[in-house]
């Protein structure tokens, strides 16, 4: 099976499927984008027969969803009319993009000779409509989804669009969706607010698409490109040798180590800008896109030594000259230490004269291990001795790895630019000190708001709990990460050789391959499937982007003291109450933070971070946590582990409090959040219990998260975005501006 080509401009006049048809009822229903639409659904309130109504600022996307439903097979055509506006102002349908909803078994094993035994199919793959003559078939009782993305150029004159989408039978009177779309009175700056590195696996690319030579493999890495810059994120290449924001060919800094005769190392360094720069005057200057990019490899490797790998740091150039710091192990080689600084000294002054440091961003490295933290520290001093203003940054932080708060600097601010924690381990009390030390902040997801089976509000809202913790960025680590026995089409859950990760579907991949197939037989250099989650990402990215400029907006307005200033307060608040409802926990805490006493069948691994009871006997375990939350409610968290088969029964059934909780028992396994009751805060700590069931069901659990509790009534979220944009309307009207 081959997926249709990527690219899609939909004629001014139609996208036309020509096929027969049978006389029977036919409907169409307009969806919101963030309701995931099952194949058997039936319609509900949330669906609109015959309308959907939007609202747009300029220099955005807007998406919607057209579910199709008939009594008997249907085989139809479609045509997108233009939207018409205010004074004649138009937005042609050449501006929306249309993809057919596909589903993908999120139960199917992650082994792939292992039959799916409870398939639950779920919408993800948004595949291109294209060719107006293949057509499509609508089964009887059955849910045919499109997904529709409207684009709204700068500067599109502010007021109310309609417009029209046609079903049209082979026989019989056509159905129409009526399209009501509000273009707000401001548009989004075309560099995103909100920065970001979101990972570009170019190998899995490159043997999805079948593309072998430099030409091929170009072409489908810019059509990846013009996908992060529609979603307003930034990628950046997940390789330790070639992290960069960009993977077309010499488009890295390069740099070469000056020798001397005898061919060590004199320290001093050639810097080479010239396909960096390229990249960088296409991307950054001309589409002004981007806003933050990696621009240098990791600065160690892990090797044996003693017994046990240890983080060793080695710097090498692009003719693959190797400098290691201690050469021979015990005796310290300077040249590292100046190869190092004169490298980033240099790039620091020529990214400066491009007018592009303040979007460069070292990645130290990724998760490390308390164990490393001296190194860490000495490569952060020889950056901040390059140029104090290289932004540093790291995953985790000290809520998660204590020792890590020893990366100051002899005055104790913090070596580390920005801190990025995993969003369930954010914990406001450290973030506080880290801040208090200079450091800002990123979150980053791997398993909360990116997979599948996650609500599309869920998916949406990553972005929200960004701006909620006054958060600057975002981190994921892969967007085209895929299994290499088979694709994501056929399991979405995968396993690779040589890890013990498991994948749970969605997880590390946000569009698919353009065939079923491992391999295709030809080069597709052409052809991108995106998914309903980076479609919401894209959303979410833009969500982060009104808020931020709504508060710079009301900023403005106190400052001035003029504008509907109490309207954009308000709208805030509305918006902080929203993003508390759905973000992670605001104080995440590790088995090892809690305190109780093991006992009848409780085992626990502190540092590994796990709590276990194979189940079998009731047994109660008293938990006592500290914190520095406010006397009141919180929702209590945890993060469980599920697997329908583990140790030879399933995982994990528990009460909190006396009241029953479950995994959900999927295939998936994997740990996952479960919402379990209502617990006090008094006084800097609050208790629950713990207990085990007497049937043959265990229980393990990683984390425990507390999240406040908002007080009163929350609005939706389509209510209060459409509050922050009429604040913003409103702020940019008073204030001049647009």
């Amino acid at each position: 099976m081959t997926i249709p080509r990527h690219w899609s401009v939909i004629s001014a006049l139609a996208l036309v499927i020509c096929l027969a048809r049978g006389a029977c009822a036919l409907e169409a229903y307009g969806v919101s984008a963030v309701e995931k639409i099952t194949r058997d659904q039936e319609p509900s309130e949330a669906w609109s027969p015959g309308r959907v109504d939007l609202e747009c600022a300029g220099n955005e996307w807007e998406a919607f969803q057209l579910a199709i439903r008939s009594d008997a097979e249907e085989h139809v055509t479609i045509s997108v009319g233009a939207l018409s506006g205010p004074a004649g102002a138009t937005i042609g349908s050449e501006e929306v993009r249309v993809y057919r909803v596909e589903w993908v078994d999120v139960n199917a094993p992650y082994e792939v000779d292992k039959p799916s035994e409870n398939p639950d199919f779920q919408p993800d793959p948004l595949v291109p409509v294209l060719d107006p003559a293949e057509g499509f078939a609508v089964e009887p009782g059955q849910n045919t989804v499109l997904w529709l993305s409207v684009h709204v150029a700068e500067g599109t004159p502010a007021g109310e669009y309609a417009g029209t989408v046609t079903i049209q039978p082979a026989e019989g009177a056509p159905v129409e969706l009526a399209v009501a779309l509000r273009v707000r009175g401001f548009s989004l700056p075309r560099r995103p607010i909100l920065q970001s590195m979101i990972g570009l696996a170019t190998g899995s690319i490159y043997t999805a698409h079948g593309c072998k030579s430099p030409e091929q493999r170009e072409q489908i890495i810019r059509l990846y490109l013009d996908e992060y810059i529609r979603a307003r994120l930034s990628p950046f290449l997940y390789a330790p040798g070639t992290m960069a924001f960009s993977p077309i060919p010499d488009a890295q800094i390069k740099w070469r180590f000056v020798k001397h005769a005898d061919g060590t190392p004199t320290g001093e360094v050639a810097l080479d800008f010239e396909g960096f720069d390229r990249e960088g005057e296409r991307y950054l200057n001309e589409r002004n896109a981007f806003s933050a990019f990696n621009f240098a490899p990791y600065l160690w490797i892990k090797q044996e030594r003693e017994g046990k790998k240890q983080m060793v740091l080695r710097f090498t150039d692009a003719e693959g000259t190797v400098v290691l710091r201690e050469d021979p192990p015990g005796t310290v080689n300077p040249a590292y230490d100046t190869l190092v600084v004169n490298v980033f000294r240099g790039i620091a002054a020529h990214l400066e004269q491009k007018g592009w440091l303040d979007r460069a961003i070292y990645y130290v490295t990724d998760e490390p291990s308390e164990s490393d933290t001296p190194e860490l520290k000495h490569i952060c001093e020889l950056v901040r001795e390059a140029d104090p203003r290289i932004r540093t940054s790291l995953t985790y932080d000290p809520a998660n790895r204590p020792r890590l708060a020893e990366l100051v600097d002899e005055n104790g601010k913090s070596l580390i630019s920005v801190w990025i924690p995993y969003c369930s381990q954010y914990r406001e009390s450290v973030a506080a000190e880290q801040r208090a030390k200079g450091a800002d902040y990123w979150l980053y997801d791997v398993k909360e708001h990116c997979l599948i089976s996650d609500t599309g509000q869920e998916n949406r809202a990553m972005f929200w709990e960004v701006w909620d913790r006054d958060a600057e960025g975002y981190l994921y680590y892969l967007s085209t990460w895929w299994g290499r026995e088979a694709t994501p089409w056929v399991r979405p859950n995968f396993l690779l050789p040589e890890f013990t990760y498991k994948y749970r579907h969605g997880d590390g991949y946000f569009f698919y391959p353009p065939t079923v197939e491992v391999a295709p037989g030809e080069a597709m250099p052409d052809r991108v499937v995106p998914t309903i989650r980076w479609e919401l990402m894209r959303e979410g990215a833009e969500d982060y982007d009104y808020l931020r400029m709504l508060e710079g907006l009301v900023e403005q307005a106190q400052a001035r003291g003029v504008g509907p200033i109490d309207q954009g307060v308000a709208a805030l608040g509305q918006a902080k109450a929203f993003a508390a409802q759905v973000a992670s926990p605001a104080n995440s805490y590790a088995i090892r933070d809690l305190q109780f006493e093991l006992k009848e069948g409780w085992t626990a691994g502190l540092e590994e971070g796990w709590l276990h009871h194979q189940g079998g006997v009731a047994s109660d375990l008293p938990i006592r946590i500290k914190t520095d939350l406010p006397d009141g409610p919180c929702q209590l968290v945890l993060s469980i582990y599920d697997d329908q088969e583990y140790r030879g029964r399933p995982y994990s059934r528990f009460r909190v409090n006396g009241e029953l909780y479950s995994s959900p028992g999927s295939s998936a396994k994997g740990p996952v959040s479960v919402q379990a009751g209502t617990v006090q805060v008094k006084d800097g700590a609050c208790e629950f219990m713990l207990s085990s069931v007497a049937e043959e069901r265990g229980v393990i659990i990683y984390r425990v998260g507390l999240r406040r509790m908002a007080g009163g009534a929350t609005e939706g979220l389509c209510a209060t975005r459409s509050a922050v944009a009429e604040a913003i309307e409103a702020l940019t009207a008073a204030l001049g501006g647009n």
